[in-house]
């Protein structure tokens, strides 16, 4: 089947007739696809390779991201389409691409859809930038952490006056993204070997861009280190991941090895721990352990997927992993973005109600709310006592609200069957995006307990608590305390790691001696297999409680 893509204005917002959208603009080509029938309109076009990447929420109906316009003959609405769209939206044809399947082609024209403009991108236009390249005449180590929602990388000089040397870097959305937000959905699509070789192609692509931009600045990278999660790790390498789809959960292989793939240097792959703890969180561990972080410290990577590496003052290793979802990636919530231009980051309490900042101090209508913005927000509500412990707003009416909280309470609305909180800058947030929010507190303080419990260390004696990623960077510490993320106390000792998975690419791409011992401390790792334990669930709704 043959579908025909055009940038459309923004959908009309509001209820009542819609008036006829105007033409695509004609500077703006359009682009054309050739598409299986009976597959997820969604999976079709964002993974293609041929739009821009979106974060997606893989099928969920919430995010919303995934709107495209029927021009002509739009299909009858879907509940999930009535609870995102207005009347308007939806009289104009705009409907949820995951919701929709390619049509069995009835005729020879194509099926024309439309996209919004910001989502319409052609192929060139989402090619990765050289940042900050001095790579001229040099040979080049090139490292990149590739994540499930984005990928980050850095080249690194071998040779020269400062060898060592960032030469250049850069980060970009997953192309994958298409397929879901979360490790799961990508595994569904990899399952397959169909699914799992155009996931591969995507991710192998992007990094020859990386590899051709520094080429077009007469650098040569001559050797490759990604780290990745255990399924990434295997979809790049186009390798069966069916241990990972079911349990008992298996890893294919143990990683410390080197890839040669066609069109890109040898690429490297850091130790592959467990089949849910894979090379980025080795890559980050030897990066730890490289400045001596001291011990017993846990590195802590909250992503789609939560992962815990704890080093005892013996130096022994323990591994957990937990599935979190997308909620701390910014994807899911109604209002949930990446961290970026106009969005919320962080919320405070003002004579005249909450404050909604974004870094770069805009003030207007906020594009949405990032995941440490989400959370910030929940600590201001539970303080406030608007929401309680389980997750529940208070009723405006409730005689213990403070003047500032009941005032606040008014703009709790009911609407569709949905309870929102209105907030300032156009935002809201919805009963249903605090219960996903607390899910992954639940998760992660569930893997916490139980690798300090299976270490013996009290949460008093760990020496620090490396958060990495952009969560660690943001969040301020009191808040994931009071959240109950961590243990009474421990707020005080969790350290800011940044990227340090693309470190530790970096450290093993300058230095591939070093991945020798890294793989014999991994080899040796006790892996606690949380998921599969009887008493999971339960443990897990004990703590589906913020503060507990």
């Amino acid at each position: 089947m043959k579908v025909r893509l055009l940038p459309s204005p923004a959908p009309a917002t509001g209820d009542g007739p819609a008036p006829e959208a105007p033409p695509a603009p004609s500077l703006l080509e359009s682009v054309e696809l050739d598409v299986p029938a009976g597959e997820s309109l969604s999976r079709a076009l964002w993974l293609s390779g041929r739009l821009r990447p979106l974060p997606l929420c893989g099928g969920l109906g919430r995010c919303g991201r995934c709107r495209l316009r029927f021009p002509h003959d739009a299909p009858p609405p879907l509940p999930a389409e009535e609870a995102v769209f207005s009347l308007r939206e939806l009289n104009a044809g705009w409907r949820l691409a995951c919701r929709r399947q390619v049509p069995e082609a009835a005729c020879a024209a194509p099926l024309g859809l439309e996209l919004p403009q910001e989502d319409f991108a052609p192929e060139a236009a989402v090619a990765p930038e050289i940042a900050r390249a001095r790579a001229a005449g040099r040979e080049l180590a090139l490292a990149v952490d590739l994540g499930t929602t984005s990928v980050y990388w850095r080249a690194l000089a071998l040779d020269g006056a400062e060898p060592g040397a960032t030469v250049a870097e850069g980060h970009f959305l997953n192309p994958q993204a298409g397929a879901g937000a979360d490790v799961m959905s990508r595994l569904a699509v990899a399952r397959a070997p169909q699914g799992r070789a155009r996931l591969a192609g995507l991710a192998r692509e992007a990094v020859r861009r990386i590899v051709d931009g520094l080429r077009s600045s007469d650098g040569r990278v001559a050797r490759v280190c990604l780290a990745a999660n255990t399924a990434m790790t295997d979809i790049f390498l186009d390798r069966d991941v069916e241990g990972l789809c079911a349990a008992p959960y298996r890893a294919a292989h143990a990683g410390h090895e080197t890839a040669c793939l066609p069109g890109l240097p040898p690429v490297y792959i850091p130790p592959l721990p467990a089949p849910f703890v894979g090379g980025d969180v080795s890559a980050g561990l030897a990066a730890l352990l490289e400045v001596r972080t001291p011990r017993p410290f846990v590195l802590a990577d909250l992503g789609t997927n939560g992962e815990l590496a704890l080093v005892t003052a013996q130096g022994e290793l323990l591994l957990a992993s937990v599935p979190l979802g997308p909620a701390l990636e910014g994807i899911g919530p109604e209002c949930g973005q990446l961290a970026g231009p106009d969005v919320v980051t962080d919320f405070s309490l003002s004579p005249a109600g909450l404050a909604a900042h974004s870094p770069d101090g805009s003030s207007g209508p906020a594009r949405g709310i990032s995941a440490t913005g989400y959370l910030s927000l929940l600590g201001l509500l539970l303080q406030l006592g608007l929401l309680d412990a389980s997750g529940l707003f208070a009723h405006a009416s409730s005689p213990s609200l403070m003047p500032l909280a009941r005032k606040l309470a008014a703009g709790l609305r009911k609407e569709r069957g949905r309870t929102h909180l209105y907030l300032p800058r156009g935002l809201r947030l919805a009963a249903a995006d605090v219960e996903e929010l607390l899910k992954v507190k639940a998760a992660f303080a569930l893997a916490l307990d139980a690798l300090l419990a299976a270490a013996g260390v009290p949460p008093r004696d760990v020496a620090a608590l490396c958060l990495a990623g952009a969560l660690g960077e943001h969040i301020r510490p009191d808040i994931l305390e009071q959240l109950g993320f961590v243990p009474a106390g421990l707020g005080s000792r969790i350290r800011a790691v940044g990227n340090a998975s693309l470190d530790g690419a970096a450290l093993l791409a300058l230095h591939p001696e070093k991945g020798a011992a890294l793989a014999r401390l991994c080899a040796g790792a006790r892996v606690l297999p949380l998921v599969e334990d009887p008493d999971f669930h339960h443990a897990y709704l004990r703590r589906m409680r913020f503060g507990v």
